[in-house]
């Protein structure tokens, strides 16, 4: 049982509160603590719907559910978006790291063959020329 005042009570049904008003002193119309009852206003008024507040909290609900499909369809469509950002970001550091690899190996390679062409030198090269050959040397190892 629902409470409503005199004038909710004529808004709903469409009419004027002096026509409430009129039933409630002729005693077709009951009030509770100066409300009027959904009940007494079926009794007095037998073809209206007063369904109403359910109807409201139908509309509420499927507003909600509107919205939150909204926000669902909204989300995808963004993580779909970001995903195939994020997977052509991936793409091209997979791409740069295997160069860098490669480019790393290629220096190893190249350090190596320094090291041993050096060590070769130092077998074949005059004692006064050691001295700055160690250097060198030493200073391959300390960059490899």
């Amino acid at each position: 049982m629902v409470k409503l005042s005199v004038s909710k009570a004529a808004k709903i049904l469409g009419i004027s509160r002096f026509d409430i008003q009129n039933q409630i002193n002729n005693g077709k119309l009951q009030t509770h603590e100066g409300y009027v009852t959904t009940d007494s206003l079926r009794l007095a008024y037998p073809g209206i719907n007063m369904d109403f507040e359910q109807d409201q909290h139908i509309q509420k609900m499927q507003q909600i559910k509107n919205n939150a499909i909204y926000k669902i369809e909204a989300d995808t469509a963004i993580h779909s978006a970001n995903d195939k950002v994020y997977h052509g970001i991936i793409t091209r550091l997979k791409s740069k790291l295997y160069k860098e690899e490669i480019k790393n190996q290629h220096y190893e390679m190249v350090f190596s063959e320094l090291t041993e062409r050096l060590n070769i030198l130092e077998n074949q090269c005059h004692s006064k020329d050691k001295k700055a050959l160690h250097k060198l040397q030493h200073w391959v190892k300390q960059i490899h």
